[in-house]
């Protein structure tokens, strides 16, 4: 709408020749724009996702693994059993690994602990990415230091709430 707008004004104030060539200079941002519309559309609405996080936390652990997996699935990844007792799950995806810790999943406080636990399994399996998943809550300021210094993402709520719903979140695996 802006640009249409911005091409209109140019319209009709400049001189008939140029207005060709202002229309053409308007056009990127005529695409931004449409990509973004895209993506506001196929995002799930903040309902749809305070559902699917409601969902999660009313789960039992089975309930909450499996759909899961059924959303790794839905995204071309490979899961299988984690080795080491600090992860739930060693995930594959084109060729890239990433162990996942989410059995805390419940917690509405995440600590050092769980995050040191993974690191731990990260080291003792060789693998150079983490994932710590729970349905909300808050992560202390000093386990949120230990994830970004030890390559663990953290999926709380929302990014979670997307997983759920078939959209990878933003910092895709």
């Amino acid at each position: 709408m802006l640009a249409l707008a911005i091409s209109a004004l140019l319209a009709a104030l400049i001189p008939r020749e140029y207005v060709f060539f202002a229309i053409v200079g308007t056009f990127p941002l005529f695409v931004v724009g449409l990509i973004a519309a895209w993506r506001q559309l196929r995002t799930p609405s903040d309902e749809k996702r305070a559902a699917a996080l409601e969902q999660a936390r009313q789960m039992n652990w089975e309930q909450f693994q499996k759909a899961l997996r059924d959303s790794w699935r839905i995204h071309g990844v490979h899961i299988t059993a984690a080795e080491h007792p600090g992860a739930d799950w060693r995930i594959a995806r084109e060729g890239r690994y990433t162990l996942v810790h989410a059995r805390r999943w419940k917690a509405s406080v995440h600590g050092l602990e769980p995050l040191r636990q993974l690191a731990a399994a990260m080291d003792a399996e060789e693998i150079g990415q983490g994932l710590y998943i729970a349905t909300g809550g808050e992560l202390s300021p000093p386990a949120q230091r230990f994830a970004r210094e030890h390559n663990i993402q953290i999926w709380l709520g929302d990014a979670l709430s997307l997983f759920l719903l078939g959209k990878m979140p933003a910092d895709e695996l």
